[in-house]
């Protein structure tokens, strides 16, 4: 894999996990099965898109981020880090 698939596929799936995650945070869970693998599924996304974030380039940070749909302004991406 090139560099510039790398760099495309880096991107294709922090964008996946940032909109499964808001996707998940959206969605009220039905029962305490749901609630307890909504939780699980957005513990292992946060902490991929975290890992990916980390070791990735700033502006390829921006742009993962900014598959967000409801980016606030008063807390940009601070999600991220909430447990």
């Amino acid at each position: 894999m090139n560099e510039l698939e790398l760099t495309e596929r880096i991107l294709e799936q922090g964008q996946a996990l940032v909109r499964a995650i808001e996707a998940l945070e959206t969605i009220e869970p039905a029962g305490p099965l749901e609630r307890v693998n909504r939780w699980l599924l957005l513990q292992v996304y946060k902490r991929r898109l975290r890992m990916l974030v980390v070791h990735a380039p700033s502006w390829l940070c921006e742009e993962i981020l900014s598959a967000s749909q409801e980016i606030r302004k008063d807390r940009p991406a601070v999600w991220l880090s909430e447990n």
